[in-house]
């Protein structure tokens, strides 16, 4: 059995060196001194928990100089099938510092081990996620950080602001980022591992969300991702719709809810099955609001339609300032329909409502479809 503990009890019992969490596992989770005669230790162990669901094998380091790079100097490890890692920071780093939290990053490969619940699934795309850890000098026993997809987007959020580096607007905004995605604000803070429980509805909504957070591609890929989106946002609020990320938790949690009603013995890997389910069929909607049925799509619609679909908008920004199809989007802004006056833009010249002026939809669809920057990004029948 895993234990979970609150930051109360972890702290009154944070003298116990308290083992195994998990089924025939264990590991000493934390670091304590509490013999006036014993000699001060010269670093603090910080424990580490990564969890989508927990993520075998993540790299995990952190970064003391806040390059965004692994650098020899810095504490690194490796994620057990907990999540768990324990890295070792020096006390007179952290006296340097004064307030100023760690920045930690976890980056974990295509393919690597994600448990949910006790069952073991694969993830299906790289993924890099972070956490700003605000460790006191002294080290509070008992406690260990999590760093998640609601700590991630918390970072990327809050960088550059004064919230980033204050203990509480940290806390605070990580907690209602989370509900904004349909996790529990109750079992998003530090020393509560979400993934111990799957018949506690606090649990099972964050550990979905988190889930539906990563497999909706809402994290980073790449470290350097991660930093481009940090500087990005920093000193401006941003502003994330994660409604659809919400519903999709919603629905994933109740069918599963329902599920474990028919099912006593109803376990992580059904819970599995449910998410892909549910994901899948979202992503076939998607797909087949843009499919026709006819041979010879009607592809000044097919285009109409992924222009105005919010999903696209970065897509067509992107595009339009892309040297290889400025001539494509010249046609577009140009164009005109019959019996509309002609546009008196210069780039446009006067350009005439009939047919020859008319952009090449299917051209540009097929381009954009098969070029190798975009496809990814790019659903198509």
């Amino acid at each position: 059995m895993k234990f979970k503990f609150s930051k109360s009890a972890a702290l009154v019992f944070g003298a116990l060196a308290f083992a195994a969490i998990g089924c025939g596992g264990g590991h000493d989770h934390h670091h304590h001194h509490d013999d006036p005669d014993e000699p001060e230790e010269d670093t603090v162990l910080i424990d580490l928990q990564v969890i989508d669901g927990y993520l075998k094998d993540a790299m995990v380091f952190i970064d003391l100089n806040r390059n965004f790079e692994w650098d020899t100097n810095e504490p690194r490890g490796y994620a057990d099938s907990y999540g768990m890692t324990h890295l070792s920071v020096w006390k007179d780093d952290l006296r340097s510092r004064g307030d100023t939290p760690l920045q930690v990053i976890a980056r974990s490969s295509s393919g690597s081990s994600n448990y949910i619940y006790g069952e073991k699934d694969t993830t299906e795309r790289d993924m890099v996620m972070s956490r700003n850890i605000f460790v006191n000098r002294d080290m509070n026993d008992g406690v260990w950080y999590i760093i998640s997809p609601f700590s991630t987007l918390t970072d990327i959020e809050l960088s550059g602001t004064a919230d980033f580096d204050d203990f509480y607007s940290y806390r605070s905004r990580l907690a209602e980022l989370a509900a904004d995605a349909g996790a529990s604000e109750k079992t998003v803070y530090d020393s509560d591992d979400y993934n111990v429980s799957l018949r506690n509805e606090d649990d099972l909504k964050t550990e979905v969300a988190g889930e539906v957070l990563a497999r909706k591609g809402k994290l980073p890929t790449t470290i350097s991702e991660l930093k481009e989106r940090m500087n990005a946002s920093s000193g401006e609020s941003q502003d994330y719709d994660l409604s659809d990320c919400r519903e999709l938790t919603e629905e994933i949690v109740s069918k599963a809810q329902d599920d474990m009603k028919d099912n006593d013995k109803y376990s992580g890997k059904e819970l599995i099955d449910t998410i892909k389910s549910v994901l899948n069929k979202k992503d076939d909607e998607d797909t087949a609001s843009y499919e026709f049925s006819e041979p010879g799509a009607d592809y000044e619609e097919l285009f109409e339609q992924l222009k105005d679909d919010p999903d696209y908008e970065d897509l067509f920004k992107e595009l339009k300032d892309d040297p290889d199809y400025n001539e494509l989007f010249r046609q577009l802004r140009c164009s005109v329909k019959p019996n509309e006056k002609p546009k008196t833009d210069p780039e446009c010249k006067n350009t005439a409502a009939d047919d020859k002026d008319r952009p090449d939809y299917e051209k540009i669809i097929e381009k954009v479809k098969d070029d190798p920057d975009y496809n990814d990004l790019f659903r198509h029948p």
